[in-house]
């Protein structure tokens, strides 16, 4: 593994320090205001092989642009289908559901739980 050179450790910073589940222009315009020696390129590719090193997660969320997340302890996502906000909520014990079903797989790896609905913002709107 290379060692994490100063821009992605400045992004991998960023987005540990986020709840907002960025898309690589919102992480690029958020270095931006750091300092000015960042290219587009250069923070999408740094994204890629943060993910790629288990630094952070590339979410699977059916929106236009991939959505990254910082946040490496299981949990679920919930996704207003009306603003498109994603939002953090714990996740509930698995081990006796995978338990249950572990005729259907081998190994689990990962587990992931999107739950699509509306918003408590959008729905008082």
């Amino acid at each position: 593994m290379k060692n994490l050179t100063r821009h992605r450790k400045l992004i991998l910073e960023n987005l540990k320090n986020r709840l907002d589940h960025p898309t690589a222009k919102m992480v690029y315009d958020s270095v931006r205001e750091t300092t000015e020696k960042f290219s587009f390129a250069t923070v999408y590719n740094s994204l890629e092989y943060l993910v790629s090193q288990g630094f952070i997660k590339k979410l699977d969320i059916d929106s236009g642009s991939a959505r990254y997340d910082g946040m490496l302890e299981n949990h679920m996502h919930f996704i207003c289908k009306k603003c498109g906000e994603v939002f953090d909520l714990p996740q509930p014990e698995l081990s006796s559901c995978l338990s249950a079903n572990q005729e259907f797989f081998y190994e689990t790896k990962d587990v992931s739980i999107t739950i699509r609905g509306i918003c408590k913002n959008c729905n008082s709107l």
